[in-house]
C-alpha cells in the first residue's frame, strides 16, 4: 500500500488513518510528495512516535521463530524538499521521482493525502 501526503497539514483524521494502516499494514510505504514535504517538521513527534510504535510493535513468524521487522517505510521526494527548502527528520528516507514511480508500480492500493 502507498500512501501519498502532498499537503502540509494533518488532520487528525490523516494521522488516525495513518496509525491505523500501519498497524494493520506496516509495510506499507508513506512518501511525502510536493508541499507534503513540510509535514515531517510541522508533525515531527507525531511522525517519531508513529516510527517507533510499529517497529516496536511489529513482528513476524518464519518457521517458528520470530524476526523484528524495520521501521514502516518513510520517504520523501528529495526534489521536492530541496526545491521547497525543507529539512526532514534522519528517521525518513529521501528517494527520486525514479524510484517513487517503482514504489507505486509496486503498489496496488494507493491512498492520497492531500
Amino acid at each position: 500500500m502507498l500512501i501519498t501526503i502532498t499537503t502540509p497539514n494533518l488532520s487528525s483524521a490523516d494521522k488516525q488513518l495513518l496509525i491505523a494502516t500501519l498497524k494493520l499494514a506496516p509495510y506499507a510505504c508513506v512518501v511525502f510528495v510536493g508541499d507534503g514535504v513540510y509535514a515531517p517538521a510541522l508533525n515531527t513527534a507525531f511522525f517519531e512516535q508513529l516510527a517507533n510504535t510499529v517497529k516496536d510493535t511489529v513482528t513476524d513468524t518464519v518457521k517458528g521463530a520470530v524476526k523484528d521487522k524495520s521501521t514502516p517505510n518513510l520517504s520523501f521526494v528529495s526534489t521536492d524538499a530541496a526545491t521547497r527548502g525543507a529539512n526532514l527528520p534522519e528517521f525518513i528516507n529521501p528517494i527520486s521521482y525514479k524510484e517513487l514511480a517503482a514504489i507505486s508500480a509496486k503498489n496496488k492500493h494507493w491512498i492520497p493525502l492531500l
